[in-house]
């Protein structure tokens, strides 16, 4: 994903057009170190990096954003884990299933068709032993497969294919 606000900073701090550079929010802003410190080089060239208070404010910022980040995302894997050792934990599922009424409870797709096409490919590929031979197989009878969009409850029907697009 392109990070244009930042790739817009860099530059213009590279083109010594911007003189201070505020933030209360910047985990989210740089993907990675790597961007932190190229920006860091460059804005080197404006603060004065043998400057303490400069080099202090720089590093600070940077550490700061990096911590933030383990923190939220640890905080995050901590709630899913939670959520799922409750069973309360519901992603999305493949085509052929859905969800039941009871926690954890999965089951197979209401509509006939949907279910019939998901044991045509798996009885093919206890036949054939090769997901390439089953999809090859899909191609060559025109078969269309059930493609479950995530969050709604409508299903398309796609030629087979290696990568889901939804």
């Amino acid at each position: 994903m392109a990070r244009l606000g930042f790739a817009r900073l860099t530059a213009e701090v590279a083109l010594a057009r911007v003189g201070l550079v505020l933030g209360l929010e910047v985990s989210r802003f740089a993907r990675n170190n790597a961007e932190w410190y190229r920006l860091i080089d460059l804005a080197g060239f404006t603060y004065h990096p043998a400057l303490f208070n400069d080099r202090l404010l720089l590093g600070l910022k940077d550490t700061m954003s990096e911590a933030e980040l383990h923190v939220l995302r640890a905080r995050l894997n901590g709630g899913i884990r939670n959520k799922a050792a409750r069973g309360e934990l519901r992603r999305g599922l493949p085509a052929g299933f859905v969800w039941g009424e009871a926690d954890g409870e999965v089951r197979f797709h209401p509509d006939e068709a949907v279910v019939t096409a998901i044991r045509d490919v798996l009885a093919r590929f206890a036949e054939m032993g090769s997901a390439r031979r089953v999809w090859l197989w899909f191609r060559s009878q025109g078969l269309k497969f059930p493609l479950q969009m995530h969050g709604r409850a409508e299903t398309r029907w796609v030629e087979a294919s290696y990568t889901a697009k939804s």
